[in-house]
Formats: C-alpha cells, sequence, structure tokens
C-alpha cells in the first residue's frame, strides 16, 4: 500500500478500513450461525429412528443414541435459533435452542438416555466449511 497525505486522511482511511472489516467479520459470523442452524434442523430431519422402541401416546420412536434427535413434534427444531452480537471489538456468534434442558439433555445425555448431538454433529459437519469462509474472509474475497 502506498499512502502521500497528511495525516488526518490517513486516519480517516484507517477507519474507513477498520468499519469495513468489522461489516466484513459481522457478516462472516451470521453466515456461519445460518449454516450451522440450518444443518442442525437438517440432521434432526435425516436422523434415523429406532422403529422396535415406542414411547407415548404419539408412539414415538426414538432415535439412536449418539444420533442426532429424530423429530417428534418438531419442538426442538423450531426452537433452533442463532443470533450474532458485537462484544468489545469481536463479533460473536450463538447458535442454539430457546427452549430450557431439554436440548442440553438431548445433546450431553442424562443417567437414563445416551446423548442425541445435534448442535455438535452440526458444528463437525461445518467444520471444513467454516475453516473454508474464514480463509476467504482473511483473503477479502467473501
Amino acid at each position: 500500500m502506498n499512502y502521500s497525505g497528511n495525516v488526518e486522511d490517513f486516519k480517516k482511511f484507517l477507519a474507513e478500513k477498520a468499519t469495513l472489516a468489522e461489516k466484513q467479520s459481522v457478516k462472516w459470523v451470521q453466515k456461519v450461525c445460518q449454516k450451522v442452524e440450518a444443518t442442525s434442523k437438517q440432521i434432526m430431519r435425516d436422523s434415523p429412528t429406532d422403529s422396535s422402541k415406542s414411547y407415548g401416546k404419539h408412539n414415538h420412536h426414538p432415535s439412536f443414541p449418539n444420533n442426532p434427535p429424530s423429530p417428534d413434534t418438531g419442538a426442538l427444531m423450531r426452537s433452533v435459533t442463532h443470533s450474532v452480537n458485537i462484544e468489545g471489538d469481536r463479533a460473536v456468534g450463538y447458535v442454539g435452542s430457546i427452549l430450557d434442558e431439554y436440548p442440553r439433555d438431548l445433546e450431553f445425555g442424562t443417567s437414563k438416555m445416551q446423548p442425541r448431538p445435534w448442535l455438535s454433529a452440526s458444528l463437525e459437519q461445518n467444520r471444513d466449511w467454516i475453516k473454508s469462509q474464514w480463509q476467504k474472509l482473511k483473503g477479502g474475497n467473501l
């Protein structure tokens, strides 16, 4: 970069670049969160169920342990959302469920149920894509 001018012009130039960088980072975090949210919902839809077991009045067939939860009523899928916040000098993305304990119990399991990871599975499925998007952002190609 070559620059010739006064200091105030240079400060303005740097401020504009910083604003652009902040917008790009927020856009990148938003894109990643949307992808992780969509994937978490898709892997629940695609999760195989154990038809040899049936629970409740709706004959719920549970997913197999260590597979994402299969939708019964769809409440968990509808509850998954994301947000992006500016926290200090960082754009921070959140993906999760607005429900209380149920999503956590499925993700990590309980004393009576093996885990049905849905959020970590979505992150893992998107790991390479996220890395590639980061490389694009760093190269200014997003």
